[in-house]
């Protein structure tokens, strides 16, 4: 299996048993969710490779959830799913900036080559600057400072694309630890953030682009 993780939100039962199958059997990672207040809660728990996203939900629309809680996560692609006579929620979807959408029912193998192309296509926007000299390689994972590898840590890494991908939002501690596999409660996460910050004061003359406000988390400003 690889790590790519989607999300999935149907309240359909059977059409969500159907997908996660599909999707498993194609070596994604599932979560699953019958509602918004489900899927909120998940998107605050994980970073999602990709979100599949009903539009007719029990408790509002996928609409109105992806405007408010997923709209700005710069790094997830949304694929909506309805109904192919209604065309007017392809339309305000694809108007409000998802990546693409697909009716049902649906061919099992489109859905899987949306799903590749569009987290391909997020891949590919995979160099961030920090100034001049400083620029961060997504894909590679790579920090680069006039043209010189920094070394950094796995997990400072993965810290440093986290907080990319989710520059609009703070990065609770909840969140950061489930991402790196700690414990609720650890405080690892935390003093691996500050070891980033001062190799990125040390090596890269980056100073104070990851801050901290208490209650809500760390956030990057790029």
């Amino acid at each position: 299996m690889n790590d790519q993780h989607i999300l999935l939100v149907e309240d359909d039962e059977s059409l969500q048993q159907l997908i996660e199958k599909l999707l498993q059997n194609n070596n994604y990672i599932v979560s699953k969710a019958n509602n918004i207040e489900e899927a909120q809660k998940l998107v605050k728990l994980f970073i999602f490779d990709l979100i599949i996203l009903d539009v007719m939900l029990p408790d509002s629309t996928g609409l109105e959830f992806y405007k408010n809680s997923i709209k700005d996560r710069i790094n997830t692609p949304v694929i909506f799913l309805s109904a192919l006579s209604n065309i007017d929620d392809r339309i305000n979807g694809l108007e409000l900036g998802a990546d693409d959408y697909i009716g049902k029912p649906f061919d099992s193998r489109e859905l899987i080559l949306k799903i590749k192309k569009n987290i391909s296509k997020k891949q590919s926007l995979d160099i961030v600057n920090f100034g001049e000299n400083t620029e961060f390689d997504l894909k590679k994972e790579q920090l680069i400072h006039k043209g010189v590898k920094v070394n950094l840590s796995s997990n400072e890494l993965k810290i440093l694309k986290l907080l990319i991908t989710n520059s609009h939002q703070y990065l609770t501690r909840d969140l950061l630890n489930a991402e790196l596999g700690l414990d609720f409660l650890s405080r690892s996460g935390d003093m691996q953030i500050s070891r980033l910050r001062l190799k990125l004061k040390k090596e890269c003359n980056l100073e104070d682009i990851i801050r901290s406000v208490h209650g809500k988390g760390y956030k990057i400003f790029l």
